[in-house]
């Protein structure tokens, strides 16, 4: 959705794929065409071309190769090259000429991948248009398999770096759908396997391709070896890393859309998912599918996705979810609509710390709930900010459903607006008659069931919303849930540490003022703060020296704690305060002498830094040696000003300067 970060992101991946180094100046490429080319020719030329997948698939490339097919042309079988690159100089298998993708059909295969690459490293798979369908049913029975199939299929049975799987089209893999020899998430048009205990990947990138009509999964990677000793605890030194999934466009898959497992630190986004879950076998006990969604993964970010019509077939059906064994996720800046099971799923069990905010659900959920909270709730879980939009008309959507046994882990939403006018319940997690979830300062507008959570700071009112009620694909069907800017839900939500900085769709939240409710924070102004100098939650970044001292809490005018630093060296700490043009910062200061000590500085980004003129009231004695005074600017702050760096120094002593509680107003 966020359009500029997206295009900047691709131009510097294009770099780092199309700019050689130095040392691939003595590689070679090799032309391969299946019309006119012939096996007995060098390759090198295009005038003496190779022609047939047989010549390629007995070469053993090296570093820095590229193996170039014919644009327009068709080869059938399989593609299986030989080799490895390095990380200075990676293989290459693309296209060259002019017309539509060079063609790799493996549809005459029994089974397997018609692109295929195992225990090799530093490869970019290309340009390809890839398809494998064998023209029978291969979707397995409830009892019985069928054969995997795969569009492009890289395995590793060792520890392997660098894959790059970009700008193909992979359409119309019958993969089974139902497998007696494996998991059959792991065929589907794009498969990157690690197997047993030994497989493991480091550096992969699935970037801007292009999934259609594929079985089971349209995008898979799976690793398989994510725990030590027991299969119900992440090891995060056992599983792949260094995983980019980013750009793709995934439609009509037979199960997932786009599914990672076993991963730590993956990033998942700008993809869409439309139209998953389309297969279903009868009396089979895994039919589950979802557009988008991680499992048995770790610090994973999942943002500015796409996932829309996904069914449920029995289960599930949900635009996204963070399933089994996820720890630390970040599921932010995603719009889901027009899924049969809802927004997200979110599993309990042995999840943990997971975080939703600034997210866009409208017209999802008719077969299950806006978010469905399976077997218990993740620990940690945090949701916020979020806009949720029910139309009339599509069943009795429940905004929150309770799906199996429900846990004691409390969780928190917060500044969401739901927009109601549907007729399902609120089905929160039970335990002996208690409701599990804090609920506070939330909008809920519409139907109001009689299971809408409490709240003690709930507004009801209209949200006035630009356009309720619009929905469809891509970004500019989002922009009706913006806010008017009359709405009430401008300024009201609560203050939120580690917010983001950003909403929906670009506009700043700031740290510590009163955000809007709900995930569009446009018209929200930035009051300013009050810090107590207790932590650094408030701060955006300090200097190593700039430490918190508790002792002695009756010495600070009643607070508990105060800023002082650790050594002689300058100290600072440094907030952000955009749009401001002028400010007062009332501090508290131990000692009335040398307030010159206390500096202000100005940034547009947080690098270039300029000394702020300021002058203060006469301080006033609090007790113990504290006083208060505050400073204000002689002139408005540079145009464009983002961050406001507070310094405080001595250089013959590491205890004095010490401040105590700051209040920033911001005019």
């Amino acid at each position: 959705m966020k359009l500029i970060p997206r295009q900047l992101f691709l131009g510097l991946a294009l770099a780092a794929a199309f700019c050689a180094p130095a040392s691939q100046a003595l590689a070679t490429i090799y032309y391969v065409d299946a019309a006119s080319g012939n096996d007995s020719n060098n390759g090198t030329t295009t005038a003496t071309p190779w022609q047939t997948l047989t010549k390629i698939n007995a070469t053993t490339f090296g570093a820095g190769d590229q193996i170039l097919l014919k644009r327009g042309a068709t080869w059938n079988g399989q593609l299986y090259p030989k080799g490895s690159g390095t990380s200075a100089a990676w293989i290459t298998l693309g296209a060259y000429g002019t017309g539509n993708a060079p063609v790799i059909n493996g549809g005459s295969l029994a089974s397997g991948a018609a692109v295929y690459l195992k225990d090799q490293s530093y490869w970019v798979i290309q340009n390809l248009e890839v398809t494998n369908d064998s023209g029978t049913d291969n979707s397995g029975t409830a009892t019985t398999g069928g054969v995997a199939r795969y569009g492009i299929l890289v395995e590793a049975t060792a520890a392997r770096n660098g894959i790059k799987i970009q700008y193909n089209y992979v359409h119309h893999v019958n993969g089974s759908f139902n497998n007696s020899q494996m998991d059959p998430h792991i065929n589907g048009g794009i498969s990157v396997h690690s197997i047993g205990s030994s497989g493991k990947f480091n550096g992969v990138t699935i970037l801007d391709n292009t999934v259609d009509h594929c079985g089971r999964v349209g995008i898979v990677l799976w690793h398989e070896k994510y725990y030590n000793v027991w299969m119900t605890t992440i090891d995060r030194t056992k599983m792949s890393t260094g995983l980019l999934v980013q750009g793709n466009v995934v439609s009509n898959s037979d199960g997932d859309g786009i599914l990672v497992f076993g991963y730590v630190g993956s990033v998942i986004e700008y993809n869409v998912s439309k139209g998953a879950g389309l297969k279903s076998i009868p009396g089979f006990n895994m039919n589950a599918s979802a557009g988008i969604w991680p499992t048995r993964s770790a610090d994973t970010i999942m943002q500015f996705n796409e996932s829309s019509g996904c069914r449920t077939n029995e289960i599930d059906g949900q635009g996204f979810d963070v399933d089994l064994l996820c720890d630390n996720t970040l599921v932010q800046y995603n719009y889901s609509h027009n899924n049969e099971g809802g927004f997200l799923l979110l599993m309990g069990g042995y999840n943990s710390n997971v975080t939703v905010r600034y997210n866009l659900s409208i017209n999802d959920g008719p077969q299950k709930g806006i978010f469905t909270l399976s077997w218990g709730t993740p620990t940690g879980l945090k949701i916020y900010n979020n806009t949720i939009y029910i139309g009339s008309g599509i069943g009795a959507v429940r905004p929150i459903y309770t799906d199996g046994d429900a846990s004691t882990n409390n969780y928190e939403f917060t500044n969401n607006i739901v927009y109601n006018l549907g007729s399902g319940e609120w089905e929160l997690p039970t335990v002996n008659g208690v409701k599990y979830g804090t609920f506070d300062y939330n909008l809920f507008y519409g139907n109001h069931p009689a299971s809408e959570p409490a709240d003690a700071h709930k507004l009801t009112s209209n949200p006035q919303f630009v356009s309720p009620g619009t929905s469809g694909d891509g970004y500019n069907a989002t922009l009706g849930y913006q806010l008017q800017s009359t709405s009430p839900a401008i300024n009201a939500g609560t203050a939120i540490a580690n917010n983001g900085g950003l909403d929906f769709w670009g506009n700043t939240v700031y740290p510590a003022s009163a955000p809007n409710r709900g995930a569009h924070n446009g018209y929200a102004t930035n009051a300013g703060y009050t810090d107590f100098c207790v932590d650094f939650s408030k701060v955006t970044s300090r200097t190593s020296n700039t430490a918190v001292d508790t002792g002695n809490p009756a010495y600070f005018s009643g607070d508990s704690a105060r800023f002082k630093r650790t050594s002689t060296a300058a100290g600072n700490f440094v907030y952000n305060v955009t749009g401001c043009k002028r400010f007062n910062a009332a501090i508290y200061k131990f000692s009335n002498s040398d307030l010159a000590k206390v500096k202000f500085y100005s940034s547009p980004n947080g690098t270039t830094w300029t000394l702020v003129s300021t002058s203060y009231t006469s301080p006033v004695l609090t007790q113990n040696g504290w006083y208060s005074t505050a400073f204000t600017p002689t002139a408005d702050l540079p145009t464009g000003t983002v961050y406001l760096k507070v310094e405080f120094t001595d250089t013959a002593y590491a205890y004095s300067p010490q401040l105590g509680q700051i209040s920033i107003t911001l005019n």
